[in-house]
């Protein structure tokens, strides 16, 4: 499964390097591609489902970001 998460605050392409290891680090996620240019994020999961989205929401957060779900 792939979704797509828009991510604002970031400044730079360091910003995006930062919010993408997080994100590939996280339980159930296969890949995470960050872009500055566009502040998007596809991911790509496991099929197990154990990403745990509010857990990662909180993480962003706290390193100055958001982020939320492209539907």
């Amino acid at each position: 499964m792939i979704k797509e998460y828009i991510i604002q605050g970031m400044h730079c392409a360091s910003c995006a390097m930062a919010v993408e290891m997080l994100l590939a680090n996280q339980l159930g996620v296969k890949s995470a591609k960050v872009k500055f240019d566009d502040k998007k994020a596809v991911v790509e999961f496991d099929d197990f489902g154990k990403f745990n989205f509010n857990e990662v929401e909180k993480i962003i957060k706290q390193m100055g970001y958001s982020i939320r779900e492209i539907k």
